[in-house]
């Protein structure tokens, strides 16, 4: 990695540089400054609801085990990485254990982390102390309204005021009594992890790249969807720490929730969706969507939920395919074609409007969600 690194180099105001989504030193600083060091949603209580139930997932690139103890019932994230020779210990996604065995040489552990079996352990000698030999546990984890989040650092903000000006909104998700049960529909694309998060709050790019599904909507509706007035009725917010706020003036059809809310770095709510990113590389990312259910609505309700969801962010809908196409692809196409690097972030700024909270709104066709997330990502990097 490079031993100086020139913020100025790569954001400047109303601009960043392209080399942002595609020198591997910055997705380096990026998983060092801003993974490791700042808060990471990992589950919601609903994916772990019963003791022993766990899952795998990811804090930037370490993979890590989310557990509910079967023993004393409490939430647990552990390094998925076994003490011995580093093998993982668990290769499912979800499920419910007392314990997990290293396939390599037999050490066992509870859902929890102790180390109850390491075979033939006389070969350690009396100095080995198996308590002091369980799987590591990330240093601090917190839960804000059944939202699980960890972080890699032992200091810092803590986890509600990381949320700030946000929770109202996570709030209002939980207060509709969701459970993340009906699995996760995933993709990945060979592109960078910010265009995902971009990409979430990007109401500009609707006419456009959607114009399909809206065209279709209006035939149904028998009434075209005028953009020039829904951007001026609709707004986003830049609610500091990074995160930000879509919302809608109508219902679009392509969701439930009145709006898209960005926790950054890797956590989004698309309609009826808990979105998260994965970055595994500088030109590749995973991400995964998990359908909001509602836990006192009946079947067919939910059904109805995933239908919808299914029809704009499916695998075959109208949504997704357009934005991988479009908004990954052939901007990162774009990238490797020679010219001006750097790239435009400024529209609104002439417009931007600020309450007494201090939060920062412009019209919904504004980049002020763009400039929300590399306003907090200039903090993290240059820290």
């Amino acid at each position: 990695m490079k031993t100086h690194f020139d913020i100025n180099q790569y954001i400047r105001e109303g601009a960043i540089n392209g080399r942002i989504y595609t020198e591997p030193d910055v997705f380096t600083l990026e998983m060092n400054k801003i993974f490791e060091k700042t808060w990471v949603y990992v589950a919601h209580e609903s994916e772990v609801a019963n003791q022993g139930d766990y899952k795998t997932t990811v804090i930037g690139q370490h993979p890590v085990i989310v557990s509910r103890g079967a023993d004393d019932g409490e939430y647990y994230v552990m390094f998925n990485r076994c003490r011995h020779r580093a093998a993982s210990v668990c290769q499912d996604e979800k499920g419910n254990a007392n314990f997990f065995r290293c396939q390599y040489h037999g050490w066992t552990y509870t859902n929890s982390g102790d180390l109850v079996g390491a075979p033939f352990q006389d070969g350690y000698g009396e100095e080995f102390d198996r308590c002091k030999m369980g799987l590591i546990r990330v240093p601090r984890i917190a839960s804000y309204r059944g939202f699980i989040f960890a972080s890699l650092s032992e200091d810092g903000p803590s986890l509600e005021e990381h949320l700030g000006l946000a929770r109202p909104y996570l709030d209002m998700i939980a207060d509709q009594g969701i459970e993340l049960t009906a699995g996760a529909q995933k993709y990945a694309y060979h592109a960078n992890w910010k265009f995902q998060v971009e990409n979430t709050i990007d109401p500009y790019h609707l006419s456009f790249v959607h114009k399909t599904f809206f065209d279709i909507q209006d035939k149904k509706k028998g009434v075209k969807t005028n953009f020039a007035r829904m951007h001026k009725q609709e707004k986003v917010s830049d609610l500091g720490n990074g995160h930000s706020l879509y919302e809608l003036a109508d219902d679009l059809g392509i969701g439930a929730l009145p709006f898209n809310l960005i926790i950054f770095p890797n956590l989004s709510f698309v309609g009826s969706q808990v979105r998260v990113i994965k970055p595994v590389s500088v030109d590749y990312t995973e991400v995964a969507l998990y359908p909001m259910m509602l836990k006192d609505a009946t079947l067919e309700e939910n059904a109805a939920r995933l239908r919808k969801h299914e029809g704009f962010y499916g695998p075959a809908s109208f949504g997704t395919p357009d934005d991988l196409e479009v908004a990954f692809d052939r901007v990162r196409e774009g990238l490797r074609s020679g010219g001006e690097e750097w790239l435009i972030i400024s529209r609104g700024m002439n417009r931007e409007e600020v309450n007494e909270n201090g939060v920062l709104s412009g019209n919904s066709s504004d980049e002020v969600s763009v400039r929300a997330i590399y306003k907090k990502w200039r903090e993290l990097v240059t820290i």
